[in-house]
């Protein structure tokens, strides 16, 4: 990484061919920081394109329980559960998301589908939870069955989220793993019970062929093999602890190896992780995880995991291609973000308000975010003021501010809160009109590769389908539109 000044700043993007490079600019100092590809392969086969789908967890219910300890361990439900959504429910927000990503590829791995809800009786998932599941359904689990194959009609693939590390003694495999000696240990024999709950080892279950039986026993029970994916909650290399501070707070430190009573290093942990990962893989299911830090294997190189819930990671973003590795909470923000909808939905309880709230956050990030996947990152550029994202084609982008603007060969796309934006998934003569405020007579020009004739339709996307638009005008290579606060179109 190297300082350059605004003069130098202007020759690297001349050299990288750069239209109008002056669209967007910073003040002062400049630091470049250039893409490099890592080394990488893939050792596993993922069935499904992360950085041209959008996916979400749905969240339908959380466990609750009695604080012990520090006020932070978890050890057993306490009986009760906050449900959020059911699976009707979830259906329901399924098919209002389908209508406003205009059928993109979507993926939506559900969140407390099992027992008492989420974080609810690990290490096993064998039961579903009544709390969300249909009346007329007998067996919960015929619940997320339906769910899971409705969802494809709406250009949807349904799974689930589990956790592999976590251990509640009221589960009903806890005394099974005791008895089996494949719970975490400290070298004394003492169980270790971390932030949530007590740990398995991945190790001394691998070893056991307890996952194994756990994981084929979750593909008897519902159609994962066929979803193709799942995903991995809290799937740590380490003991996450909390830890009182002199102030009262606590914070997580991370104890490793995981079981010292084991005898087992962190390597030989991390391995037994990497072979779970490749014995889902041969089932045909991808793995998808929470988070880059301390959950990764191989600095990402490796290629184990195709998706990351949370994606702070500026080291991969500008090392790996978003079809290696993309996610939400993108360590790079000028290089577009996903939209988490799970917080949405759980914080809007009203369908109708969700979806609206959704329409606004999807248009924002995911829309943008899956325009710049299309292309090759050049460069990261970061000064006073914020930072652009250098990319092929002449497409750039500027994050200031909480809002990022994009340009295509000088011609500005979207200024954070208004945009025209191609949805390349539809094909080459879709674009996507949004205001987040209201605009009258907005002009825009059409971006060059869209074909788009002055014959063109257009329809206000909603989430209970389309309407026909006619506020707007085609002239030449641009587009005059005129957008009511919040309204999303369609021009194809």
């Amino acid at each position: 990484m190297k300082v350059l000044c605004v003069i130098a700043l202007v020759s690297t993007l001349v050299s990288m061919g750069a239209a109008n490079v002056d669209v967007f600019t910073l003040d002062g100092p400049v630091r470049t920081n250039a893409f490099k590809q890592a080394d990488f392969k893939w050792a596993v086969h993922p069935r499904h394109d992360y950085s041209k789908t959008y996916v979400t967890k749905l969240f339908l219910s959380q466990a609750e329980f009695d604080p012990l300890h520090l006020g932070r361990y978890k050890m057993r439900d306490n009986g009760k559960q906050k449900v959020c959504m059911n699976c009707e429910q979830a259906f329901e927000a399924i098919k209002g998301m389908d209508a406003l990503t205009l059928g993109l590829p979507k993926i939506v791995y559900l969140v407390g589908w099992q027992y008492n809800g989420h974080d609810s009786k690990y290490p096993a998932f064998f039961e579903g939870n009544r709390a969300v599941a249909r009346a007329s359904d007998k067996d919960p689990l015929d619940s997320v069955r339906w769910l899971m194959r409705e969802a494809k009609k709406h250009h949807t693939t349904v799974s689930v989220h589990i956790n592999l590390f976590d251990a509640y003694d009221d589960s009903p495999l806890f005394e099974e793993y005791k008895r089996a000696d494949v719970l975490a240990r400290e070298k004394d024999g003492t169980y270790i019970l971390g932030d949530w709950g007590y740990k398995v080892s991945y190790a001394a279950e691998w070893e056991k062929g307890l996952v194994q039986k756990r994981l084929d026993r979750l593909c008897e029970l519902l159609p994962i093999r066929e979803a193709g994916t799942i995903h991995v909650d809290a799937f740590h290399n380490a003991v996450p602890f909390p830890v009182a501070g002199a102030d009262g707070r606590h914070r997580i430190v991370f104890h490793s190896p995981i079981s010292p009573w084991h005898g087992h290093t962190h390597e030989q942990d991390v391995e037994a992780k990497r072979n779970i990962v490749r014995y889902l893989d041969a089932k045909g299911i991808d793995v998808t995880t929470e988070g880059v830090g301390g959950m990764d294997v191989g600095g990402g190189r490796e290629g184990y995991f195709p998706m990351y819930w949370h994606f702070h990671s500026r080291k991969y973003a500008l090392s790996l291609m978003p079809s290696q590795a993309c996610g939400g909470d993108c360590g790079v923000k000028a290089f577009g973000d996903n939209l988490a909808g799970e917080a949405v939905f759980r914080r809007n309880l009203d369908l109708d308000r969700a979806l609206d709230v959704f329409k606004r956050e999807f248009c924002k990030t995911t829309l943008i975010c899956q325009y710049l996947n299309m292309f090759g990152r050049q460069a990261l550029l970061e000064g006073k003021g914020g930072s652009i994202g250098v990319f092929e084609k002449g497409v750039r982008t500027k994050w200031n501010d909480g809002r990022l603007s994009v340009a295509k060969d000088g011609d500005i796309l979207s200024d954070g809160s208004d945009m025209l934006i191609p949805a390349l998934w539809l094909g080459d003569g879709a674009l996507v009109a949004y205001s987040e405020k209201g605009c009258r007579d907005r002009k825009w020009k059409v971006p060059a590769g869209v074909k788009l004739s002055d014959k063109a339709n257009a329809w206000t996307v909603t989430s209970k389908g389309r309407e026909a638009f006619n506020k707007f005008k085609i002239d030449g290579d641009s587009v005059t539109i005129t957008l009511s606060p919040n309204e999303m179109v369609l021009i194809q």
